[in-house]
């Protein structure tokens, strides 16, 4: 039997920080994720189960929304994504998909995309580099797809120029960090 190590998608023993300039980067491997998508016909019933379920509102497009235990994020017409504080392997999903039988599929997301915070001074900057959208012009609440270095991610903005969250397919997460740690090195 082999010895296999656990390392986060970065890499690491432990998620990984960063601190470059008045930026810092924080690997979080602390989060469940789970998408939901309504079935034909069943739209506004998941909006109002999601509500309950959620105890916030299904955001509309563009947006997020953040309750006391779980945040919602618009992923496309009549998807989201649900994001909690991770419970242990498919808890999120397994729950959600209890909660919305027979209305809604879900799909468990918690490793297929890392959660890479970014706050400080210049994080507009930074991903007005690497990015098509007007971050400038994001304000808490907003949440869009988007490429980073030729790859498919998620960007939240948690507060406007300076708090920004980005969702990253784990397979290509060690490229994301390196090419934010990058740009940030040369701002």
């Amino acid at each position: 039997m082999r010895d296999f190590v656990a390392k986060t998608a970065i890499g690491g023993s432990e998620p990984k920080r960063d601190v470059v300039g008045t930026l810092t980067f924080q690997e979080r491997e602390d989060v469940a994720l789970a998408s939901v998508s309504a079935r034909l016909g069943q739209e506004e019933t998941v909006k109002a189960k999601l509500q309950t379920v959620c105890g916030i509102p299904a955001p509309d497009a563009g947006r997020w929304e953040k309750g006391e235990t779980s945040s919602l994020h618009w992923l496309g017409s009549d998807q989201y994504l649900c994001e909690e504080a991770f419970a242990g392997p498919l808890e999120l999903a397994r729950r959600m998909e209890t909660e919305l039988a027979g209305i809604a599929s879900v799909t468990d997301q918690s490793d297929a995309f890392t959660r890479i915070d970014m706050t400080g001074q210049g994080a507009t900057g930074l991903l007005q580099r690497l990015t098509v959208l007007d971050v400038e012009q994001m304000q808490a609440g907003a949440f869009n797809r988007t490429a980073i270095h030729h790859v498919g991610c998620l960007l939240r903005c948690n507060e406007a120029r300076t708090d920004f969250s980005v969702y990253a397919p784990r397979s290509y997460a060690i490229s994301v960090h390196h090419m934010l740690i990058e740009v940030a090195r040369a701002l």
